[in-house]
C-alpha cells in the first residue's frame, strides 16, 4: 500500500486518514510500495466527503461498516457517503449513505475505531472479524486508496485500490508511535519503504488467505513521529480486542 492519510499529530504520531486530513491536509493518500489489488474485495469501502475519498472502511454487517474514529471527527452522518465493493474509488460498486456514527467511548489516541450505520442494508458480503490477531511474524495484508508516494502533498491518490503484503511486527518496532500493545497492532513490511500512508486510515489489516480473509486491524497512524510513509511500521487498532463493543453496538 502506498500510505494511509494522516490528519494531524496525535501523541507524536500522524493519523493516516484522509477525512481527518480535510482540515489541514490533502485527504487523498495511498499505500506506499504496494500494487493494484489482485482480487475482489466485496466488503471494502471508500468513505467519502463531498464525493471525494477520505478514508477506508470495511463492511462487517449488511448495515454497518468499521473505520477509524479519527476519520469521522467533526462531521455529521449527512456529510458522509460510501462506495462499497468497487476497486475504483470513483465509480462502480454499491453507494450508501450514513445514518449513525458510533465512535468508541474511550477513543483518544488508542481505541481509534468507529462504527457507521448505513442508511439502508446492502447486498454486499461482509468480511468476518477474526477472534484474535496473530503473534509477531504473522503474515497479513493491508489495502487502501492512500498515497503511493511517501510525503503529504507529493501526489494524487490512486483511483484503483492498492494492496501490500505485511506482517505483525513486535510492539517495540512502533514505540516511537506510542503504541498501546494491548489494543493495537504494529504492522511492518519486509519491502523497504513500503507501508500504509495518508488516505489509508480506517482501512483493514487482514490475516488469512484469498477467499478466507479475516479482519484483524483498522489503520490508525504512522508508527513514528517522522511524517514520511514507509520509514517505520504503522499502527493499527486491534479490532479483535473490541469485539464486545462492536457486537453490542451492532446488536443494540
Amino acid at each position: 500500500m502506498s500510505g494511509i492519510a494522516a490528519c494531524a499529530l496525535v501523541a507524536g504520531a500522524l493519523p493516516l486518514s484522509a477525512s481527518a486530513a480535510t482540515q489541514t491536509d490533502d485527504p487523498d493518500t495511498l499505500i506506499v510500495g504496494g500494487h493494484e489489488a489482485t482480487e475482489q474485495y466485496d466488503w471494502m469501502a471508500s468513505l467519502q466527503r463531498d464525493g471525494n475519498h477520505s478514508c477506508g472502511a470495511s463492511l462487517i454487517d449488511p448495515e454497518w461498516v468499521l473505520t477509524a474514529a479519527h476519520c469521522v471527527q467533526d462531521v455529521q452522518p449527512s456529510g458522509l457517503n460510501l462506495r462499497i465493493g468497487s476497486p475504483d474509488q470513483t465509480s462502480g460498486g454499491t453507494e450508501a449513505g450514513v445514518s449513525e456514527i458510533k465512535v468508541h467511548p474511550e477513543y483518544s489516541t488508542a481505541n481509534d475505531i468507529a462504527l457507521l450505520k448505513l442508511d439502508a442494508p446492502v447486498a454486499n458480503t461482509p468480511i468476518p472479524l477474526a477472534d484474535a490477531s496473530g503473534e509477531p511474524g504473522t503474515a497479513s495484508r493491508i489495502i487502501g486508496w492512500g498515497l503511493t508516494c511517501p510525503v503529504r502533498g507529493c501526489g494524487e491518490p490512486p483511483a484503483q485500490l492498492q494492496e501490500l503484503e505485511t506482517n505483525v511486527a513486535p510492539d517495540a518496532a512502533c514505540t516511537l508511535g506510542f503504541i498501546d500493545g494491548a489494543s493495537e497492532i504494529c504492522t511492518g513490511s519486509e519491502q523497504l519503504g513500503s507501508n500504509a500512508c495518508f488516505g489509508d486510515s480506517g482501512g483493514p489489516q487482514l490475516e488469512g488467505e484469498p477467499g478466507n480473509w479475516r479482519l484483524t486491524g483498522v489503520t490508525s497512524r504512522l508508527g513514528s513521529p517522522v511524517p514520511v510513509c514507509g520509514t517505520a511500521p504503522s499502527i493499527y487498532t486491534d479490532a479483535t480486542t473490541h469485539l464486545d463493543w462492536i457486537n453490542q453496538t451492532i446488536g443494540a
